[in-house]
């Protein structure tokens, strides 16, 4: 099994026709009949105004729960297209994934009850939360449909999310399961081989490919995770050398435009490798768009052979 992890974002799902996450919002609206609004507003703000608006004719605790099994039965109907399938036959131990749906595991045929293999069964954060399938290890880091109240969506969600990630990576923490309280934090036993429980440890321990994601400046969490392992590594904070590489993929199209350009520079910055050699006519159909994803693939093969 190739030493290497995948991190992919919602652009593989939007091949398909109706799996946009507008779309989700629109029905959101019309079953609570309120406008929703998240132009020029970062999501997990506008998601809080969205709940807020929600929460002043619904005067329940539970409003957010029933919100979120909504939206979760929503992207239920979501379906694996064939990018999911090639991704499934990498020789590729662990791929992780900002979607909440189960494309990936529906991918496989007679597949298992599906289960939380996490080391600690969390109900709401993913720092531990996974599917095992087969020889792959899925990791939906922002929260799966399997586990409604896990989707995460608003800043309060993003923020105790990332104290959790903090927790297991920088400072340890105590958790429900005793014989893993003496646990030190990822940072200090990265020259220990051993069990590795969190999506996190592959950004310190493997190479790292990430494509069909935006990476929006609102993604607190990996941001946060992208900028702590770069202060680490030129700091020399860890107990070892971090040499592993961290590779973004941005279509060639995209790579020009100014606001592309700032956070180009950002991700530089904190010792991300910014590949955007492909994908010239990106956008221009569903089969360009098909066609640059099935080039990344060929492009990250090539690079681990």
């Amino acid at each position: 099994m190739s030493h290497y992890a995948l991190l992919v974002g919602n652009g593989i799902n939007n091949l398909a026709d109706g799996n946009s996450w507008f779309d989700v919002l629109q029905s959101l609206g019309a079953k609570y009949k309120i406008a929703i609004d998240t132009n020029n507003k970062p999501f997990p703000l506008a998601y809080e105004e969205i709940y807020f608006n929600i929460l002043k004719t619904q005067h329940s605790a539970r409003t957010e729960s029933t919100i979120k099994r909504f939206i979760a039965d929503k992207i239920q109907t979501i379906t694996f297209n064939d990018i999911h399938q090639h991704i499934m036959t990498l020789n590729c131990q662990n791929v992780m994934t900002t979607n909440y749906d189960l494309a990936f595991e529906s991918c496989v045929k007679d597949l298992p009850e599906i289960k939380n293999d996490g080391i600690i069964k969390e109900q709401k954060y993913s720092v531990f939360r996974h599917h095992q399938i087969n020889d792959k290890r899925l990791w939906h880091i922002h929260g799966d449909i399997t586990v409604a109240n896990s989707i995460t969506l608003g800043y309060e969600h993003y923020s105790g999310y990332l104290q959790a990630m903090r927790n297991y990576t920088a400072t340890g923490s105590s958790y429900t399961r005793k014989e893993f309280n003496d646990l030190k934090p990822l940072i200090r036993r990265l020259s220990t081989p051993g069990d590795e429980y969190s999506w996190i440890d592959n950004f310190f321990r493997r190479n790292v490919y990430i494509f069909g994601l935006t990476l929006d400046f609102v993604e607190i969490d990996l941001w946060w995770l992208l900028t702590f392992r770069e202060r680490c590594r030129l700091l020399k904070k860890s107990d070892k050398e971090i040499s592993n590489q961290i590779v973004y993929y941005v279509p060639a199209s995209f790579a020009a435009n100014e606001k592309s350009q700032a956070k180009i520079t950002l991700l530089k910055s904190v010792g991300v490798i910014v590949n955007d050699r492909l994908g010239q006519h990106f956008h221009r159909s569903k089969d360009d768009e098909k066609a640059y994803y099935v080039a990344v693939i060929a492009d990250i093969e090539k690079s681990e052979e």
